[in-house]
Parts: structure tokens; C-alpha cells; sequence
């Protein structure tokens, strides 16, 4: 497995690396461009002094002979006295001139003490570079009119290239410098910058595992900000998450208590009571039928309440669904005499059919629990502009005006008569009618029962 490196080492290495290529490439860049730059110059005071010479020995004043004219040229510029001598007193950065005087007919006249005694360059005007056996030379050639001879003024170009390489390494080293320099501040600096974050990694490790509360760091950058708000956000959820299953422990704890204990009594009664017992076990089989009923609605409130149930979204026909939810209560219908009176249009929409079945099933059981014998039960599907909108109305005592507000929380009881249901039933039609982004109304009637509405936008 390979090995992570901390984002400080990242940031470091990453910053290392791309100083020493920027010096690498900058110093390359930097050395052509001095010996470009330094040659440009040479060249310019190469052509001067060739120029001021030719003024000299080139005057038509000038009658000294080329004689005299050698020996002030080996006095003048000292290229037999070594550096080590005492005599000399130049410049490491001199320039080493050559100096040669030919006759028009290619006869050498005059030349100084480093010159070849051959010709450095061609004898025509003009810049060239001569390729020597010990030195290479830049040679500049003109034509003396007066004198009717050549004159080559030549320097060598190791002084250029000594003077190119001083300046580049003064210059790297600079850089060098530098580099250890940024080095140095980067790392103060990164470690100034993850300070806010180690800090973060405190406080959170500090903390009991119960303490949910929001993290605070006022100082903390932008960067880090996002961090933290989504780190706030998980403590919520999961702070939402613990507080529902500690409900959801409470809730199956108060509604299972009271029914266990019943059919613990009702199985001792059968025992004691053998002539009873076939009533008895019939009353214990509706005991454990409601239970099973509780528990299932529990879980499925408790599953959509957290948000694991995934929502299938497929087209449905929804009044398809209003008669299978119908048929699946019709037995406890038939049972008690009431009958359902259907005005359902055909109505497709998108949803999830399993879910949807589930909400229209409760509402069905709702009305059934709370409506008396031979009762009859209203239900209507209709469309009206771009909306789907269902009615269903039962015939029982209604809703407390107290609770009309309250009846869709779990285990609310709508202060009517309890006739066997949980007060779950509303809660998961509630949050299904979320799912599906349909608004629940919940009215009385003007005269009787309860008028329950479920409006939503047509979305095929």
C-alpha cells in the first residue's frame, strides 16, 4: 500500500520542487542571456577601439615608423608581463587584445606580442570569429586608407566567457540563496497556515462522544470554513438521527407495554378458564394482529422518518392504487356493513407505487377505524387545471378543532373515540405525502366525518 504524505510534506515538496526547476530553467535562460549580452558588448568596444587605433596610426600626421609603433604597442599593452609580476597592474577582466598590420599585398607589417604571426581573419572589413590553436579570437578588420594597409584588431573571447560564467554563478548563488531563503518562509508560513487546522483536529479529539454541539474556530480561514460548516452539519444529523431512535426506543416501549401485558393476562385467563377458552383465544389472536399492525407502521414511520427509504420514482396509476388499497380492507369492510363510494377519474402520475399504496391503505383504515357500522365512505379523484387532487371523507365523530393541527405526530390520538387505532396511521401518510411533494389538508365536515385532501402538482 503506498504511503500517504501529510499535506504539509505535499505542499513542501511540491514548492521544492518547482523553485529548483525554476532555478534550473531561470539559470539556463540567465547564462544564455549574459553571453549573449556580454558578447553584444565586447563586440561594440572591439569596434571602438578598433576604430580609435585606426584613428591613430591611420593620421595623415603620423610619420613615425611601424617600428616605433611596435615598441608602443608592447609597452602599452603589457601581454609579456605575467599577472604574477609586480609590473603588472590590470584587470583580471582586461581585455587580451591582439593587433596585426598587413600590407595590402598580404605581408605582415606590424602585430603585437600575442598575435599569431599568420592572419587571424580574411582581410576584408568586417566582424569574424577566428578559431585558434591556443585561444579563440573575435577579430575586427577596416581598411586604412591613408596608409594603404589592413588592420586587424582582434581579443580573445575566454575573457567573455570567464566574465559570462562569474556573473552567472554570482548570480546562482543568489538564487541558492534565496531558495533556502523561501524554503525557510514557506515552511513558517504553512505551518502558521495549518495551525487552524491542527486545532481543529484537537477539539475534535478532545471531545465526549456525546457532545454534538456545533464546532466553533472564529478565527478559521476561509478555507476551512466549508469543513467545519459540513462537519456542524453531520453532528446535526447525527444528533437528529440518535434523538429519532431514542423516540422511536420510547414510542415502541409505551405502545408495546400495555398490549404485552394484556396477552399475558388473556393466555392466563385461557389457562384457567378452559370452557372460555375459544373466546378467549380469539380476543388474544385480535391482540396480536394490532400489535403486528403497531409494529409494522412503527418501522416504516421510523425508516421514513430517517430518510432510508428510497423513493422508486416509476409512472403509476393512481386510481389503479385507490381500488387495490380498497380491496386489501374490503374484509374488515364487508365485516362492518360500510361501503366505499368511489368517484375516482383515471389519473397517471409519477411516484412510487409501493409507497403510495401504503399511504392510501392508512388513510382507508383510518376512515374504516373511525367510521360506525353500516356507514358509507366517500372517495374522490379528480383533476382541475395542472393539479391531481383526492378527497376522501368517512362518517365518524371528526377531529377536536384542539388537535386538527397536531393529528399527523405520532401516537396523536384526534380526541375522537379509540377504536383500535395507533396514532401512527396519519404520521406516515404525512411524511409519503412529503416524499412526493403533496400537500395534506385535514378538515371536518360541516355536518359529519373527517375530510381529508391530498393536492398535487400533475408532473407527467
Amino acid at each position: 500500500m503506498t504511503a500517504v504524505l501529510s499535506i504539509k510534506k505535499q505542499v513542501v515538496k511540491t514548492s521544492l520542487t518547482a523553485l529548483i526547476i525554476a532555478l534550473i530553467v531561470s539559470s539556463i535562460l540567465g547564462y544564455l542571456a549574459i553571453k549573449h549580452e556580454v558578447g553584444e558588448l565586447f563586440d561594440a568596444t572591439l569596434i571602438d577601439n578598433t576604430r580609435i587605433i585606426k584613428g591613430v596610426i591611420d593620421s595623415e600626421h603620423t610619420t613615425q615608423d611601424w617600428s616605433d609603433l611596435q615598441n608602443s604597442l608592447d609597452e602599452t599593452l603589457l601581454e609579456h608581463i605575467d599577472r604574477t609580476d609586480q609590473r603588472f597592474n590590470g584587470h583580471a577582466y582586461e581585455k587580451k587584445i591582439a593587433i596585426q598590420v598587413w600590407s595590402r599585398d598580404g605581408d605582415l607589417i606590424l602585430r603585437s606580442s600575442e598575435a599569431p604571426k599568420h592572419a587571424l581573419a580574411p582581410l576584408k572589413e568586417g566582424l569574424v570569429k577566428f578559431n585558434g590553436d591556443d585561444y579563440n579570437w573575435m577579430v575586427y578588420t577596416v581598411w586604412l586608407p591613408h596608409k594603404h594597409k589592413w588592420l586587424a584588431v582582434a581579443e580573445r573571447s575566454d575573457i567573455r566567457q570567464e566574465l559570462s560564467r562569474n556573473v552567472e554563478a554570482s548570480l546562482l548563488v543568489a538564487l541558492v540563496i534565496a531558495l533556502f531563503c523561501s524554503i525557510g518562509l514557506l515552511k513558517i508560513q504553512l505551518k502558521k497556515a495549518f495551525a487552524p487546522l491542527v486545532e481543529l483536529g484537537q477539539k475534535i479529539s478532545q471531545r465526549d462522544f456525546n457532545d454534538l454541539s456545533a464546532l466553533e474556530l472564529p478565527n478559521s480561514p476561509g478555507e476551512l470554513k466549508p469543513v467545519i460548516n459540513e462537519l456542524n452539519d453531520l453532528f446535526q444529523r447525527v444528533d437528529c438521527s440518535l434523538e429519532r431512535e431514542k423516540r422511536f426506543l420510547a414510542d415502541a416501549a409505551h405502545e408495546l407495554r400495555t398490549p404485552l401485558t394484556v396477552i399475558k393476562l388473556q393466555v392466563e385467563q385461557a389457562l384457567l378458564q378452559p370452557e372460555s377458552r375459544q373466546t378467549i383465544l380469539e380476543r388474544l389472536l385480535e391482540s396480536v394482529d394490532r400489535n403486528q399492525q403497531v409494529v409494522e407502521q412503527m418501522l416504516l414511520l421510523a425508516r421514513l422518518e430517517a430518510g432510508q427509504m428510497s423513493v422508486h420514482t416509476t409512472t403509476v396509476i393512481f386510481s389503479a392504487l385507490i381500488r387495490e388499497a380498497i380491496a386489501q380492507l374490503m374484509p374488515l369492510a364487508f365485516k362492518r356493513n360500510i361501503e366505499f363510494q368511489l368517484d375516482v377519474e383515471e389519473v397517471t402520475m409519477n411516484g412510487d407505487s409501493a409507497l403510495l399504496l401504503s399511504l392510501l391503505r392508512n388513510l382507508f383504515d383510518n376512515a374504516l377505524r373511525h367510521s360506525p357500522n353500516n356507514a358509507v365512505i366517500s372517495v374522490k379523484l379528480f383533476k382541475q387545471a395542472q393539479m391531481i387532487i383526492f378527497e376522501l371523507i368517512d362518517s365518524g365523530v371528526g377531529i377536536s378543532p384542539k388537535f386538527l393541527g397536531e393529528v399527523t405526530g405520532r401516537f396523536t390520538q384526534g380526541g375522537g373515540s379509540d377504536v383500535g387505532s395507533s396514532g401512527l396511521g396519519l404520521a406516515i401518510v404525512s411524511e409519503i405525502a412529503h416524499l412526493h411533494r403533496m400537500k395534506l389538508i385535514l378538515k371536518n365536515h360541516e355536518e359529519r366525518g373527517l375530510i381529508v385532501s391530498l393536492i398535487c402538482k400533475n408532473n407527467i
